[in-house]
């Protein structure tokens, strides 16, 4: 337990700490008086800053005539190029539901046949007891 001598307290240097906040005291002075020439530009708004930058009106620009070798062809209509024909009609039970277009060799689901299809794991095929897989 710290012991009091007079008014003083054990380990407590009054001048020391009387030093550390005049040194923080002056550190906020300086840095107050180099704030607006460091930071003072988050004072300003968006519009002041533009305006520093970019002219109030910005110039007309002339329509730029291309060469004819550089000019598109009219665009076509995607129809031209493309026939949707109409749907075949819908399935009439519920079974046909699924896969009922998948009949057409255009439209199936399965477009690598069997051969894409796995054989099993590594350990079905070198033939490895359950046991020794952990």
């Amino acid at each position: 337990m710290a012991t009091k001598v007079g008014r003083q307290v054990a380990g407590c240097n009054y001048v020391a700490n009387d030093e550390i906040w005049k040194s923080h005291v002056h550190m906020e002075w300086s840095a107050s008086k180099k704030w607006p020439q460091n930071w003072g530009f988050m004072t300003q708004t968006y519009k002041e800053l533009a305006s520093d930058v970019m002219p109030a009106k910005p110039k007309e620009k002339k329509e730029v005539q291309l060469p004819e070798q550089l000019r598109l062809p009219p665009i076509t209509p995607i129809e031209k190029y493309i026939k949707v024909g109409n749907s075949p009609p819908y399935p009439k039970t519920t079974t046909g539901l699924v896969g009922w277009r998948s009949t057409k060799s255009d439209c199936r689901l399965e477009i690598y046949g069997a051969y894409a299809k796995g054989k099993g794991g590594l350990v079905k095929q070198l033939k490895w007891p359950q046991e020794g897989i952990i």
